[in-house]
């Protein structure tokens, strides 16, 4: 991230940032929201490392404490992740712990990011909640989510919420599509090389913004390609026959393995049915014949949304595979 791309993509940010800090009136927290594609948690260390940046009022990138961010030493800084765990009562007592101290650099703001703030259990939450309420002077916090409902709403109210939207999904697409991939194969120590086809890669543009993040789910997550897979056969057949389709699904249905096949299948039928209700022409969509194909079938799309999205929030999809898919083709029934 550089002062460039904030200023091009998140104008408002922009503003609302530098303004905040020439009148040096900065939040005590601000709440950074956006889809899954936008880049929050860079966008929030970005911001962070503009706190001590020793030239300008957003990161030069260039400076000494800007350079120091960038190596990883941050001594007023702390980074909680919520992408992979849950956030715990712990990591914020830790955090207590060390901002109980004044800053260690001299012009430093003590500053923390809490990224995923949702993925937060209720211990924690409450402890965040009171640190939120008792910060010191000039402490600064920038949380982030993709659902600001999911946030707790007295966090909410403490904090000044703000959008980041995607930057370019369809550059990124393309980058991942020409991207060679090198994947460290299972139990051995040797590699291989894997190439996204362009409806992974759509896909996967749509709900990742960086290509670090990319590289880790696919060296960790391997339902990715299968529950795409299995989403693009049922998808051309449901532009033919809902029959087939119906076969179609719960054959791959039978086929997947895990969870997390389940979830890429349905997140990729999602993305496809929401672009048909929101009337979308992008061309550069791989499914935009299947799109253009599938408007006719309107409200059977509006009410299979509605189980997918009842569906993905269930963690045990795969408990009863076979009938989560026969509820989904029950609402696509036209007879129904």
């Amino acid at each position: 991230m550089n002062r460039e791309t904030l200023e091009k993509y998140q104008p408002k940010l922009t503003r609302l940032f530098t303004n905040s800090r020439k009148s040096n009136r900065l939040s005590g927290a601000y709440l950074l929201y956006g889809p899954k594609n936008a880049p929050l948690k860079e966008t929030a260390l970005y911001l962070a490392q503009s706190l001590g940046c020793e030239k300008e009022l957003l990161a030069c990138n260039e400076c000494n404490s800007c350079k120091r961010f960038l190596e990883g030493i941050r001594p007023d800084f702390v980074l909680i992740d919520g992408q992979s765990d849950m956030i715990k009562k712990g990591d914020i007592q830790a955090l207590e712990k060390k901002f109980s101290l004044s800053a260690y650099e001299k012009g430093h703001s003590l500053c923390y990011v809490i990224n995923k703030v949702d993925n937060i259990n209720n211990e924690a939450a409450n402890a965040l909640l009171k640190f939120l309420e008792e910060p010191k002077v000039g402490q600064v916090a920038f949380l982030t989510t993709n659902n600001p409902d999911k946030v707790l709403a007295t966090i909410r109210s403490r904090s000044i919420s703000v959008r980041v939207d995607p930057i370019e999904p369809l550059v990124f697409q393309q980058e991942l599509e020409e991207h060679e991939f090198v994947m460290e194969e299972e139990g051995k120590k040797k590699t291989k090389t894997l190439h996204l086809s362009s409806i992974q890669a759509y896909i996967l543009a749509r709900n990742y913004a960086t290509m670090e993040e990319v590289e880790a789910l696919l060296n960790s997550d391997t339902g990715m390609k299968e529950g795409i897979d299995a989403a693009e056969a049922f998808l051309n057949d449901y532009c033919s026959s809902y029959k087939t389709a119906s076969f179609t699904l719960l054959k791959e249905t039978a086929l997947l393995k895990d969870t997390k096949c389940y979830n890429w299948m349905y997140l990729t039928i999602l993305d496809v049915f929401e672009s048909v209700l929101l009337n979308d022409k992008n061309d550069h969509n791989p499914f935009s014949d299947v799109i253009h194909d599938l408007r006719k079938h309107q409200e059977e799309i509006r009410k299979g949304v509605e189980v997918i999205k009842e569906v993905l929030t269930h963690k045990n999809l795969n408990y009863n595979a076979t009938l989560t898919a026969a509820r989904f083709l029950h609402a696509l029934d036209e007879e129904n």
